[in-house]
Formats: C-alpha cells, structure tokens, sequence
C-alpha cells in the first residue's frame, strides 16, 4: 500500500507542474529571446513624404516625395540614389530605442550626450501628420550605441552605432551619381573613340558585331560587360555642378568618347584627364556637372579591338549541333542528329562520310564540346604564315532549329595553331594542346 500511495503522490506532483508549465511558461517568451524595444516613430516608410538631413559636416539635404517617386530640391533640384533614399526611410520608420537614458519630466543637459549641438540632424514629414526632427549627438563610452532625442523633448535614448552611416548622408551620398542615364534594353549600339582608338560595334538579335576598324563577332561577355558598367557605373565625386570652363579637366578635348546608341538616341560619356588622387574626370554630354569616375573603368573602355572579338571560335553548343562535317588531311567526315523522338528524348547521332555507321554518344558528345570550346588565345593581324592557305582541316556546323552553319578554317605551322570563322579578317591563334585534343575526340569515333 505504501508504494501505491507513493506512486500516486508522484503522478499528481507530474500533473501539476505539467499544468503549470502548460498554463505559465508556455505564456513566457523562450529564453534568450530579447523582449521587444519600443520604436522611435509610429509610421510606415511609405507614409514618409518629406525627408532633410543635415549630415555631420554641416551639408543639409531636402528630399520630397510626389506620386511615389523622390527627389532633391535642396540645395539644388535633381534626382536622387534610389536606393540610398530607400534605405534612409526604412530605417527611419523602424528605428528602435536600445534604451531610455533620461525621461522627459526629468531635469537633462543635453549638451553632455552631444545633443545640444547635434551631430547629424534628421527631420521626417509623413502623410500620417508626424513632422518630427531625429536629433543623433555622441557615440556612448563603449562605442556601440548612440544618443539621441527628439527636437523639442527632453527623452533621451540610444539607438545602436552603425546607424551612424545611415543617417549621416550627405547631399553627394544621397544624389542620383549615375554616369551615364539609358536602359540597357534599348542599346544597339557602342562607339569608342580616342586619339588611338576608333571602334564601332553594333547589335542585333541580343548579339554583338564589330563593324570597325574590322567586321568580326563580338565577345559577347566583353562587351555586354562593359555596357553594364556604365549603365551602372557611379561617380566618386563632384568636380563642378556647372562650367564652361573645360580644360583644367581636359574636357575640351577629351581623350576618349564614349557612345552608347539607343535607337534614334544616344547617350555621351566624355573621359578627360586623370587626377592627382588616381580618379579621371568625365562628364555627360547631356549634362553641365563635371565629375570623376574610376581608373578601372577607364582601362576597360581603352581596351584594343582584339579584346572585343569573340573568343569562342564557334558559337554553337554541344546540345544545338545538327550537322557536323569536318574535313581533315583530305578525308571527309559528316555526322547528322536524329530529331529529337515524340516523347522527348534527344535524337542520336549517325556517321554517314566516310562511312555510314552509328556512334557512342559520349564519344560524338566529346567531340562537340571540345570543338565549341576552342578558343582564341590571340589574333594576328595577316594570315601570312598561319598554314591557312593549306588548311589541315575545314569544319562546317550547323546548329539551331533555323539551320544556321559556321564554317571554320585550320592551319598548322609546325606547333603553331591557326583558325579563322567565317570571313573574318587576320586569323585566330588557338591553344595548340586543345586543338590535338579535339583531334583525338575525332579518331575516338573512327
């Protein structure tokens, strides 16, 4: 009896503390979870319609926004970083109070959180009636948080230090700094031009060409690359908001020019000389200001003709091959692909020169990748010497639903590996060590 009654002690001391930790601890938030911190502002960033920062060196910015869209009105009208601005109201909506320092009813001098004179100033209007000025003064002690207030209350709290960055913008780190303004969808066309340089690309279809100094395919990479930069390349600084003074920026003639055509439009960057601190001044012809971009920048748009041509001796893939001949010290090979079955599987391949037979696909897989793979290692200017007037091998592939062929030419100097696409001018030094493998993935399928 008594190891019952024991028993049944046990069972009812389990089902209360079940109960309680049922009924008490399931309300408590799990352990180590921070309780919530009260924010400073009662808005969403949406709501914000006007924003102005006095930044730390005294540089005061006014934002406003209309119909969902900002800009600079002060200290002078223009567009804005989107994204800057973006970040600058987010995090002005759900600013968080690390901790209350002084309360409002209490006696407070401000002037020993750095708030008397405040670093960084930042005044917010919302279509929700708040019209407040955040007021940000010293790091704390250790470093990690700041203080802060309210214009016109004597609260002050901590808000944590690396919103220092965010809140201590100047007009330049809140302005629009793109170099050049145009949508990369619309671009057809690239122009460099330079006391050295004169090159012309142009494209169609989503791919590039050279249509000067030579005619030849484009690197695709290159030159998308670049249009990229300076669809999205920024400013590092603000020469001069307005001038007509160029030469002291070498901009009344400027070393390069740079035109990205846009249909029926264009848009200019002008490239001057490179300042003291390693920068280059540019300037868009649309616009007056003066400014500076970087050096790399530059070095990519100096580049030679030979770094915009198509490396890829070939532009077909493995998979789009149709058709391969291949001629080769004067036997004649041809591979043809099945199409593809009705339910789906991609059709095989078949020998029909110089013999009709089937082939391992891996083998024919092989070869077509090590063929589409081969590369330009260089580009000589003349074919004199290249072996191309006694070619060891021509290679027509047709590739694509719409049949279109390449046809490439192979000549051979002693170890030296020469090839041209097509009509294209001078000839393309190949890596000798890729070619003899492509040859071999050849005699793979004898």
């Amino acid at each position: 009896m008594r190891g019952l009654r024991s028993t049944l002690v046990l069972l009812l001391v389990a089902l209360g503390l079940g109960a309680y930790i049922y009924f008490v601890e399931s309300d408590r938030p799990p352990g180590g979870t921070p309780e919530p911190r009260d924010t400073v502002f009662d808005f969403e960033s949406d709501d914000i319609t006007r924003l102005s920062v006095t930044a730390e060196s005294g540089d005061r910015t006014v934002l406003e926004k209309t119909d969902n869209r900002w800009r600079l009105v002060e200290p002078f009208a223009g567009a804005v970083d989107v994204t800057e601005v973006v970040a600058l109201a987010s995090s002005l909506a759900s600013l968080e109070m690390q901790r209350v320092v002084a309360e409002p009813e209490e006696t407070t001098d401000l002037t020993a959180f750095g708030l008397g004179e405040p670093r960084i100033e930042v005044g917010v209007t919302t279509t929700t009636g708040t019209d407040a000025r955040l007021l940000i003064g010293e790091q704390t002690p250790t470093g990690g948080d700041l203080y802060a207030t309210l214009a016109g209350s004597n609260r002050v709290f901590l808000i944590s230090g690396y919103l220092d960055g965010t809140f201590n913008r100047t007009t330049f780190d809140l302005r629009d700094k793109t170099i050049l303004d145009f949508t990369r969808d619309q671009v057809d066309a690239l122009e460099i031009t330079g006391t050295d340089l004169a090159i012309r690309l142009r494209q169609e279809d989503n791919r590039w060409s050279l249509v000067h100094p030579i005619e030849a395919h484009a690197d695709l990479g290159v030159t998308n690359g670049l249009v990229g930069r300076l669809s999205t390349g920024q400013m590092t600084a603000i020469e001069a908001e307005s001038t007509d003074d160029l030469e002291p920026y070498g901009l009344d003639t400027p070393r390069l020019t740079v035109t990205v055509g846009l249909g029926s439009s264009a848009a200019t960057l002008l490239i001057g000389d490179t300042t003291p601190a390693g920068t280059v001044y540019a300037r868009d012809a649309a616009r007056d200001l003066v400014f500076t971009i970087t050096s790399s920048l530059v070095t990519d748009i100096e580049q030679g003709v030979d770094e915009y041509r198509r490396k890829n001796l070939f532009a077909f893939r493995p998979f789009n091959a149709t058709v391969l001949e291949l001629d080769r010290d004067g036997e004649r090979w041809k591979f043809e692909k099945a199409e593809t079955t009705a339910d789906g599987e991609s059709g095989t391949w078949h020998r029909t020169a110089p013999d009709d037979g089937d082939v391992e696909t891996s083998a024919m897989d092989d070869l077509l990748a090590k063929l589409s793979n081969l590369r330009a290692e260089s580009f000589v200017a003349s074919r004199d010497g290249t072996g191309l007037d006694a070619p060891v091998s021509t290679i027509l592939v047709t590739f694509d639903e719409d049949g279109e062929q390449e046809r490439v030419v192979v000549g051979r100097v002693g170890d030296a590996v020469f090839a041209v696409n097509g009509d294209e001018p001078g000839a393309a030094r190949l890596n000798t060590r890729a070619w003899d493998d492509a040859l071999e993935a050849l005699d793979a399928l004898e």
